[in-house]
């Protein structure tokens, strides 16, 4: 990392350079400048290893120990089906159980031809309730990314896994797909980027992002909050 970067990154200030941004950077140094335990839920989506893009060469373990420390209700990670036993040995005795979301009208490619179910991990804290979500695609839209999550599958995990108001991280955020997804739901949100063109799309797509309910929280009132705990 260059000395340009490293200067940027401290002077970032918890939560007031974090909250409601998306962050350009690695996400594992950015996630080193958060306090243990002030995300109420994480969603990571890092790459698989599938050669589908430059960034796209292998599965980068270590942050799953990361976001376990940050999150106080828990994680979800889609890993992509080679990696779900690498995932889970690194979830270690927080790794729960798998999540199923039905894709009800489309199908992806997968390791066997055509499949429309996603799989993802729970570990930590996790919020309880079904194992099992489904959603319907409309926007077939790519988003300038070659492997975007639909936003209607990000609308339906932040539903299953966060209330109203709560701060959600995503340290793999892409083309910004859950940023936009919270911004419509009434979370808060964090978002992490290594790749500065994909910055520059989520940025785009939030600002024309409708909030579905008003986000009372100030940054102020963020803070205050954090310090109490």
């Amino acid at each position: 990392m260059s000395n340009n970067n490293l200067d940027k990154l401290a002077e970032l200030r918890w939560p007031n350079d974090f909250v409601d941004k998306i962050i350009c950077g690695d996400c594992l140094e950015i996630m080193g400048l958060i306090p243990d335990k002030q995300i109420d839920f994480v969603f990571a989506d890092p790459p698989y290893g599938r050669n589908k893009a430059n960034w796209d060469f292998y599965y980068p373990v270590g942050y799953e120990k990361e976001i376990l420390r940050l999150a106080k209700n828990g994680v979800v990670i889609t890993c992509g089906e080679k990696n779900i036993g690498e995932a889970i040995t690194q979830l270690g005795d927080e790794y729960k159980a798998p999540i199923y979301a039905w894709n009800k009208n489309g199908m992806t490619r997968g390791i066997l031809g055509y499949q429309n179910v996603i799989i993802a991990l729970c570990a930590g804290k996790i919020k309880m309730g079904q194992n099992f979500i489904q959603f319907s695609i409309r926007d077939l839209s790519r988003k300038n990314h070659p492997a975007p999550k639909p936003i209607e599958y990000m609308r339906a995990i932040i539903l299953r896994f966060s209330d109203p108001m709560d701060l959600v991280l995503d340290p793999f955020l892409g083309s910004g797909t859950t940023a936009v997804a919270c911004k419509e739901l009434g979370r808060h949100f964090i978002g992490i980027e290594i790749n500065p063109e994909y910055c520059k799309i989520a940025e785009h797509r939030l600002a024309q992002t409708a909030c579905q309910s008003e986000l009372a929280i100030t940054f102020h009132e963020l803070d205050h909050k954090v310090e109490e705990k």
